[in-house]
């Protein structure tokens, strides 16, 4: 389904702490409209998302790395559709976010995002060839979040975690002493694809971009963890 963004320039950091102040501001914005719809939060690791009813303009997703805010399922036809949609980018810069991404079903929809600055973005394409080593690089997202491109082309986000056993492969000196300096235990990744993936990523390649980042994920890591506590 095509979608558009609309970039904010947005002057303050991302806020994901106020996101139970936020869904209640959308909340009593939907009670005020008389859609008698109450959003509910479904955290995850990496992102939110914020539930607003079957019936209703569906969800909001908040992409702490990316610091996106993802619109899906919004219906555009009638005045209280637009006025939430104009709504959720209001709020979306004062949580810091840099865009918002909603996508779309009609001309009519196209028209109205374009009004207020939505750029169309085009659909992902199959990533044809085989995934090769040296044009995956890694660079960081927020805090300790980290992208992996390939042709510097955004693919994955990855976002550290425990995990219960080392994955196969070589484990490096950064990995080594990033386990030490969390009390030994196994150190891997989460991942989940990146909004601005211009590719269909079939699950063989999604583990070769894994495989093929990991090494640079843990030296990147590493230097972001030693210098925030060398501060």
């Amino acid at each position: 389904m095509p979608w558009m963004e609309i970039e904010i320039d947005s002057s303050s950091d991302w806020n994901e702490e106020g996101l139970e102040d936020w869904a209640l501001a959308l909340g009593a914005f939907l009670t005020e409209k008389g859609t008698g719809l109450k959003p509910e939060i479904c955290r995850s690791l990496g992102y939110n998302v914020v539930h607003m009813g079957e019936e209703g303009v569906g969800a909001l997703t908040l992409r702490r790395a990316e610091r996106l805010v993802l619109l899906d399922g919004l219906e555009l036809k009638d005045t209280v559709d637009y006025d939430f949609a104009r709504f959720v980018v209001r709020f979306a810069g004062q949580m810091g976010a840099v865009g918002v991404c909603a996508s779309i079903q009609s001309l009519d929809e196209r028209a109205f995002w374009e009004k207020i600055g939505g750029v169309l973005r085009p659909d992902p394409v199959p990533l044809e060839d085989d995934v090769q080593r040296e044009k995956v690089g890694i660079q960081q997202l927020t805090k300790f979040s980290l992208l992996v491109t390939y042709e510097e082309e955004p693919v994955l986000c990855l976002e550290p975690i425990t995990v219960n056993c080392h994955a196969q492969g070589i484990i490096s000196l950064s990995q080594r002493r990033l386990e030490k300096m969390y009390g030994g235990n196994p150190l891997g990744f989460a991942s989940w694809k990146a909004v601005h993936c211009p590719w269909l990523i079939s699950r063989e390649q999604w583990q070769d971009f894994l495989a093929y980042s990991r090494l640079q994920a843990f030296e990147l890591l590493a230097k972001l963890v030693f210098h925030s506590s060398s501060i």
